[in-house]
């Protein structure tokens, strides 16, 4: 059974092995960048841009972001694709990434956080111009794939950014891991909370903030291919839509062409029939 879905009798197929090779954990870090204290303004103009490393900044602090694997890029890549597919059908604001960050000021503090995704619904008061660096405002949807480097890495997504997230206002929070074991979904209820965005009953995801947003947890794992989504009605919606327009038509046009065809034959039948009755009048 796949360790993050929250209904434990539902199966999951992996995408790979039991065996599949886990990476130990470092319980501390050893870059020259994690953990050093400087100031906001200094982050801003040293650290935010760097391009060697990406660095978030927690209340005076850096915090290295660490790298993922290929496994990791797997699971991100193919979810970029599936919901970078949505927003094509459904224009309900817009993506970012590319390590871009936003200022969250709670009781605890202030932090500058890059989450691996993010949405910026188009309601939200508070839009990004497309050549700013970093977001003023409250991002919808987080969206983080955990890498296991390190034991801290891996409680900053699930606890610390869970807890920020929360306080802020982000409305989503999905955690995926590549392994499974974290992989988690959120959604702010109306007391400021958040509570688990659990599957249905066949293992679906549906978004609360995104009407048509929805996806098979299993499918995180098993990456089928668009041929394969597009066959499957939780992604219908989205998935290849153009494509299964023209599918239909040339459909409708071969029915049509058939028909014709049968009709010709029929006629070419008729005539056949009454010019032998002719003959033997």
């Amino acid at each position: 059974y796949h360790p993050f879905l929250f209904d434990k009798s539902y199966p999951i197929n992996k995408s790979y092995p039991d065996s599949y090779p886990q990476k130990p954990l470092n319980l501390k870090t050893t870059t020259k960048y994690d953990g050093l204290r400087v100031s906001e303004e200094e982050y801003w103009s040293k650290y935010y841009e760097m391009a060697d490393v990406a660095l978030e900044w927690n209340n005076g602090i850096l915090e290295e972001k660490p790298v993922s694997d290929r496994e990791g890029y797997d699971l991100y890549s193919w979810f970029l694709r599936l919901i970078s597919q949505y927003f094509e059908i459904f224009k309900e604001g817009a993506m970012i990434g590319l390590e871009i960050g936003f200022k969250l000021v709670i009781n605890s503090g202030t932090k500058i956080r890059k989450p691996d995704l993010a949405f910026i619904h188009k309601n939200n008061p508070e839009q990004m111009h497309p050549f700013e660096t970093s977001y003023k405002g409250c991002f919808d949807i987080c969206f983080e794939f955990l890498s296991d480097s390190n034991k801290y890495a891996i409680e900053r997504d699930t606890v610390v950014k869970k807890h920020e997230y929360e306080k802020y206002g982000v409305k989503e929070y999905y955690i995926l891991d590549r392994l499974g074991d974290e992989t988690a979904f959120y959604y702010l209820d109306s007391n400021g909370k958040y509570q688990e965005l659990k599957p249905d009953r066949h293992g679906v995801i549906k978004s609360k903030v995104l009407k048509h947003f929805q996806f098979r947890a299993e499918d995180l794992y098993n990456r089928p291919s668009n041929k394969q989504l597009v066959k499957d009605d939780v992604y219908k919606k989205y998935i290849l839509v153009e494509y299964q327009e023209e599918f239909k038509r040339a459909e409708t046009e071969s029915k049509k062409a058939k028909d014709a065809d049968r009709r010709a034959k029929e006629a070419n039948k008729k005539v056949k029939e009454a010019n032998k009755k002719a003959k033997e009048a």
